[in-house]
């Protein structure tokens, strides 16, 4: 009789952790960008983020093995790609998410269709080449984690958060006027101008009013749940 209570008191523990919240975090800081003279992205001092973001984490009962952290040369779009996945993969009902990115920030020629100003907001991750020659567009762009892309990835935390769980997102970077989610009145700031191609017509997006602006357009959808 004592090794069936001790089963069952094993499987309820087990269904009580098994739904318990977890706090978790993924902070992405790119601060040396490689060969800036040639890729157009000068060093900036986003790795002084991750000590006092981290810090703040654990003060509020982040624990250290749920906090991941890439920095620089982890930051190709496919390494930001694979945290993301791997924090989706992980994240379950009731948790806790932040995601915080230090970065620089641009924006590049919509590629859907979703933008009343023509141009996504993007995170420039590591590697990615800034060019004014609208030539080069096409083989560059790829090289950018566009909003859309950052969107699809933060509805599908959303999604296995359910509505019991929270997600805190904050962006250090020029043109995060996409993550803000915000009204008109958002600051937009910006060093490089906008990366178009040779048949972006700016005519085409003259913006009447503000309505909007901070739309992103992508194939995932929020669940019921969320």
């Amino acid at each position: 009789m004592k090794k069936y209570f001790y089963l069952i008191a094993a499987l309820l523990l087990s269904a009580v952790y098994g739904e318990a919240q977890t706090k978790r975090a993924l902070i992405i800081a790119i601060g040396n960008y490689p060969n800036p003279k040639v890729n157009g992205w000068k060093k900036i001092n986003s790795l002084n983020d991750v000590p006092l973001v981290q810090n703040a984490l654990l003060k509020q009962g982040f624990l250290t093995e749920n906090i991941n952290i890439i920095k620089d040369s982890q930051c190709t779009k496919q390494g930001m790609i694979n945290a993301f996945d791997q924090l989706i993969a992980n994240s379950g009902k009731g948790d806790i998410v932040v995601v915080h990115i230090s970065s620089h920030g641009e924006q590049i020629e919509d590629d859907n269709g979703d933008e009343i100003d023509g141009l996504d907001e993007c995170i420039v991750p590591y590697g990615a080449v800034f060019s004014r020659d609208t030539d080069l567009f096409k083989k560059l762009a790829d090289g950018y984690f566009r909003d859309d892309l950052f969107g699809e990835k933060l509805t599908l935390i959303r999604n296995k958060l359910g509505k019991a769980g929270d997600i805190l997102v904050s962006i250090d970077a020029c043109h995060s006027g996409s993550g803000t989610k915000g009204g008109g009145t958002a600051t937009v700031r910006g060093t490089n101008i906008p990366m178009v191609s040779k048949d972006f017509d700016l005519k085409n997006f003259l913006i009447k009013d503000t309505v909007g602006v901070f739309k992103d357009n992508n194939n995932t959808r929020l669940n019921d749940d969320a």
